[in-house]
């Protein structure tokens, strides 16, 4: 089993490089068969298996190539030679240099003509069509009735100056990658590398066993899954972003102003990715071409999209506490009360987490990604079948104090038939409301002197009602003529006489 580092080198010198199977398999030594394998996949999710420790031998090239690279940013009079790089791979890693240094000259010279023969191809001041650049920008707009922070992601083609965006809560990885299978799957194309600003590319890097930054694993089997390069910019190289740069501030001025209501964030991207649409009808400011046009022929040189989804989520196992909730990042989510004291599994995504029992037999909630230190998401319906049945534990349990002042004040002054009905109607309450609202219909009963559970049953369907016929004050105008009423002959109908 190749390691992921090893197989995207494979790729990337048969599809950008050009190289036929039965060079890659004299430059590697592997099988034949191995190497069309891999050049063949389509799926790189992961598997279920662990893969078995690789052979240290077979990175050495990768290895070397990675220095390389990371010389690009360094001073010309600070970069490794060849006699540099074997006195360092026989210092880091002597277990797997088994090949003499004129071997690792030899190896030097192919990485850079490699390198610096293809540099100007990549070069983004010229260009290149299937390339974009990635990066992150912010807004506000309104959710929930209240103004909030949001991030855009930006994708944007420099050969066209096409330009997409969808909006994100968060700057995380999950984050990144799933705006990018959002747009791929709208434009249909993946493009053949992708530049990651330094912003948004910190979610995406990782070290190695020798401080030296590279792609994340996950991030490596993500773009090999959907076929394109990573790259990252030079840190204070404005040159290699400023198209993406300039696209965040065209769309922010041009899609975020003023500022936009967010009801629904799904809905929201899709109709947002169609307005990027229309923005790029506009001709290109120097071809004086619609950018539409230019994007259309620039598709010719990226790749579909895969039609074999990539899990995005990553997983980590959390403890359920003695109040029924797992913490994750800082804020704290709610899970059923049967899993206090047990390990369960959290799936986190972009927007949303999901909390799955210890074999993933089992989904036991559902919240949205909270952000802001200390918060929780708390579904107290799971919590009510528990409380009501050990009423007299409830004061001495940590769940007690989930709920609001409000309902722990007034459950203490009912008895065990009324405490029972008062759970039943809280319940029907969380089902279709939250616990805010119970307690907005528990403080009203309580106003009007009422304090058994089918009072404030009563409250609650009272105040889902449509009042406004019953609230609303209407103004006649002042103006109208008067009007008399003559009752004589309802008088005259009943037989009746008149007072």
């Amino acid at each position: 089993m190749l390691t992921i580092t090893h197989i995207n080198y494979i790729r990337e010198i048969y599809f950008a490089e050009g190289k036929s199977i039965s060079e890659i398999c004299k430059m590697t030594g592997r099988n034949y068969r191995t190497i069309k394998k891999y050049i063949e996949t389509e799926d790189f999710n992961e598997s279920e298996h662990k893969a078995k420790r690789p052979n240290k031998s077979d990175i050495l090239r990768p290895i070397i190539r990675k220095w390389l690279l990371e010389d690009r940013a360094r001073h010309h009079k600070q970069r490794h030679t060849a006699k540099v790089i074997y006195k360092r791979l026989k210092k880091e890693h002597p277990d797997i240099l088994d090949v003499s240094e004129r071997t690792v000259r030899t190896i030097v010279k192919e990485e850079k003509e490699k390198i610096y023969g293809s540099k100007k191809a990549y070069l983004l001041l010229n260009h290149p069509g299937g390339e974009a650049q990635v990066d992150f920008g912010t807004f506000y707009g309104y959710e929930q009735g209240g103004l909030k922070k949001f991030h855009e992601l930006i994708l944007s083609f420099p050969k066209s100056n096409a330009g997409f965006a969808v909006v994100t809560r968060s700057e995380t990885r999950q984050a990144v990658l799933e705006g990018l299978v959002t747009i791929f799957k709208h434009i249909e194309y993946v493009p053949i590398a992708i530049w990651f600003d330094q912003m948004s590319s910190a979610a995406l890097r990782t070290k190695d066993e020798n401080g030296v930054l590279k792609a994340a694993d996950f991030v490596t089997r993500f773009s090999m899954h959907y076929g394109f390069n990573i790259k990252f910019c030079n840190p204070n190289s404005g040159n290699e972003k400023g198209n993406v740069e300039n696209k965040v501030g065209t769309i922010r001025r041009n899609l975020f102003v003023p500022e936009p209501i967010i009801k629904e964030l799904d809905s929201f991207n899709q109709k947002l990715l169609e307005d990027c649409d229309d923005l790029n009808k506009e001709d290109h400011y120097r071809l004086k071409e619609p950018k539409t046009l230019l994007f259309e022929q620039e598709k010719s040189l990226m790749v579909p999209v895969s039609k074999i989804p990539f899990d995005t989520a990553k997983y980590e196992t959390r403890k359920v506490n003695k109040y029924g909730l797992v913490e994750f990042s800082g804020c704290r989510y709610s899970a059923s009360p049967r899993y206090i004291g047990q390990f369960v599994n959290l799936k986190i995504m972009a927007n949303e987490i999901e909390i799955f029992s210890k074999d993933f037999s089992e989904k036991i909630a559902k919240h949205p990604r909270l952000f802001q230190n200390g918060e929780e998401s708390i579904h107290h319906i799971d919590f009510i079948d528990v409380i009501k049945t050990r009423p007299n534990a409830l004061k001495y349990s940590g769940i007690y104090t989930l709920l609001p002042e409000a309902w722990q004040d007034y459950l203490q002054i009912l008895d065990k038939e009324a405490f029972r009905e008062a759970f039943n109607v809280l319940k029907m309450i969380l089902l279709k409301d939250d616990m805010a609202f119970a307690d907005k219909v528990l403080k009203e009963t309580i106003k009007h002197d009422s304090a058994s559970p089918e009072a404030v049953a009563v409250t609650y369907r009272r105040l889902k009602e449509n009042r406004m016929i019953y609230e609303t004050v209407v103004d006649l105008p002042s103006d109208l003529p008067s009007y008399e009423m003559d009752t004589s002959q309802y008088d005259r109908f009943f037989g009746g006489n008149v007072l």
